[in-house]
């Protein structure tokens, strides 16, 4: 009698526990979400606020993708190490004190060391699924799907928040991420502790040169349109960059290593193969066109022959809008996971991204058509988002965890990267009278269209059966 009456008195609970810690995680990944949206209306419009000019600002940018490649793998590998929970809340504590300390004393040196520390956020995630997937490894889809879901939704919220409280003074807009930042770091003292830390030190040299490797890489992708592909300054940070990259393999990739930086042994795995291949294509026809969308929206047709002329305001409304379709479709994805199989999802969010690029290349005339295939763009993103940070860690042993998820991370950084430096190059061979030509919107659209068909291509090669082999 009373063991039949056991399991309903315990499932309650223990689904209040699963309710509370994923809503402890959506609101962590709320200050990611926002620190990552804000900050695109706010740096563009600091230069009469510093006296900095438009090079100072895409400086700043730099930085902060420099910062988002190189600590992808190193806060990751920390939460295999020394503990989940742990190294989350001291990114947490970090991430909240670079906000703080921009909304109290904003300056060009505060706000620039500030854009570096929020970049910690890149370890959130990997970090929570580590937790998630040691305490409740039944749920860990469903846990990313609403962790991306919260990211998407608070990117374009953060944007349009700081865009209006920032429209007469920039700096005001800093202020949107301070009760983000003090009600994540909270949340990151109520998440239960998981797993065993291997306490397996970092690495050195495997880690200097990564690190090293990915800043002379970044840098070459992102400064080659304004140094010159062809620059000394270009090609020596782009060839060091990758030398150094590939020493990076060559010192983790060896099987008589005992100590590694990142195991890349686990790209062995076809599924953990597959999706970090789709991952870097995903990135980079997808957010690396964030930047020409804005430039579309806002273009005057009368001077350029194509755009709707909308003001800063209003293109952060439409971003917002859209981050609702990002929102929704990543609630979905576990469940189409599920009802659909991995293989045919991503596949999908493939050809749907490359749907979205024709439908605004073949409608870019009218601004139902663009928005149109801009909303398939959104459905998208948070579709394989949220699909391939999940099946990024399925089939790696629990204590490699947030490797496996900072490793698929990494790809999908670098593939905004690359994917940014195509988009700038072809804007640059197209420019008119300081402007993109049509032409050159054009090839942007068919150029990511292709990128997000390969990106399904890629996903067609994961296994179509999935098993998943997890060791304690």
């Amino acid at each position: 009698m009373e063991s039949k009456t056991a399991p309903p008195a315990i499932a309650p609970v223990a689904r209040r526990t699963i309710a509370g810690m994923l809503v402890a995680m959506a609101l962590i990944e709320s200050l990611s979400g926002v620190t990552q949206g804000y900050l695109n209306p706010i740096l563009p419009a600091l230069g009469p606020s510093f006296s900095i000019d438009d090079p100072t600002i895409n400086g700043i940018f730099l930085i902060s993708n420099v910062s988002f490649a190189v600590l992808t793998p190193i806060i990751s590998r920390l939460g295999d190490s020394y503990g989940y929970r742990l190294v989350l809340r001291w990114s947490t504590a970090v991430v909240a004190a670079g906000v703080i300390m921009m909304a109290l004393w904003p300056s060009l040196w505060t706000v620039t060391a500030g854009v570096v520390m929020l970049t910690c956020v890149v370890g959130f995630i990997p970090l929570m699924m580590g937790i998630l997937r040691v305490s409740n490894p039944s749920h860990t889809r469903t846990g990313v799907s609403v962790m991306i879901g919260m990211l998407m939704i608070t990117v374009g919220a953060g944007g349009l928040l700081a865009g209006i409280i920032g429209v007469d003074n920039p700096t005001l807009g800093f202020w949107v991420a301070v009760p983000f930042a003090v009600v994540a770091l909270l949340c990151s003292f109520v998440l239960p502790d998981a797993g065993t830390p291997t306490r397996e030190g970092l690495a050195v040299v495997p880690l200097l040169a990564c690190s090293l490797g990915l800043i002379g890489f970044v840098v070459a992708l992102s400064m080659g349109p304004e140094w010159g592909w062809l620059d000394a300054k270009t090609i020596v940070a782009g060839v060091l960059g990758l030398a150094l990259l590939a020493s990076w393999v060559v010192f983790d990739a060896r099987s008589g290593a005992t100590k590694r930086f990142m195991d890349l042994r686990m790209l062995a795995v076809p599924r953990i193969r597959t999706v970090s291949l789709a991952t870097f294509f995903f990135g980079f026809a997808s957010i690396s066109y964030f930047g020409t969308n804005g430039i579309f929206l806002h273009s005057n047709p009368d001077k350029t022959g194509y755009g709707f002329g909308l003001s800063p305001l209003m293109i952060a409304i439409v971003l917002a809008a859209a981050s609702v379709l990002s929102l929704v479709s990543s609630l979905l994805t576990s469940r189409a996971l599920r009802l659909f199989g991995e293989r045919a999802t991503l596949v999908f969010a493939g050809l749907l991204l490359a749907g979205g690029f024709l439908t605004m290349a073949m409608a870019h005339g009218s601004l139902a058509g663009y928005c149109t295939g801009f909303a398939m763009f959104n459905l998208s993103l948070g579709m394989y988002q949220a699909g391939t940070r999940a099946l990024s860690v399925e089939g790696v042993p629990l204590e490699e965890t947030a490797t496996a998820a900072g490793l698929n991370e990494l790809a999908l950084s670098v593939g905004i990267a690359v994917g940014a430096a195509v988009v700038k190059l072809i804007s640059s061979s197209f420019e008119q009278s300081g402007h993109i030509g049509e032409g050159g919107l054009m090839s942007i659209w068919i150029a990511l269209a292709c990128a997000a068909l390969v990106a399904a291509v890629s996903a067609a090669r994961y296994p179509k059966k999935r098993t998943t082999a997890v060791r304690a």
